[in-house]
């Protein structure tokens, strides 16, 4: 991909936005995207992987040897074990920052505290929790919201 010059763009790293966009390729994969949060944890057997997340051995190795291959874990002999971990603990801490902001968005969506249009409405009111701090909103409230847009 080449940019024009003098474009916004000019001057940045792109091989890094390709190394980044193909690592998101990769970890699209709820069950991989468990692995990491797993792995950000401590190291694990295959064995403790497919038993923690309920997968089939074939299943998780695959799904190793799929994230090894891309340079996401890496792999350690000890003894009759091979042990997983992360190549960069960096990646567990960001994919639960992206889940956060995701899950905040998705239970809090813009405007959930009653701010613009919907500030008159009584179901501003109702959705907090007498202190002023907003409640949770339910999946039903959040499926309406996204009709509503």
């Amino acid at each position: 991909m080449t940019v024009r010059r003098g474009a916004p763009l000019a001057g940045i790293d792109l091989e890094g936005f390709e190394l980044e966009a193909d690592m998101i390729r990769v970890l699209a994969n709820p069950k991989r995207l468990m692995i990491v949060d797993l792995l950000g944890r401590h190291s694990c057997t295959v064995t403790e992987i497919a038993d923690w997340l309920n997968l089939s051995l074939q299943n998780a190795s695959q799904h190793l040897r799929v994230m090894k291959d891309r340079g996401i874990v890496r792999a350690r002999r000890e003894g009759r074990e091979v042990r997983y971990a992360l190549r960069s603990p960096v990646l567990s801490e960001s994919c639960r920052l992206v889940r956060q902001a995701l899950l905040a968005e998705t239970r809090f969506p813009p405007g959930h505290l009653g701010l613009g249009e919907e500030s008159t409405s009584d179901s501003s009111k109702n959705r907090t929790r007498g202190h002023g701090t907003p409640a949770p909103l339910s999946k039903a409230s959040v499926d309406q919201r996204k009709r509503e847009r």
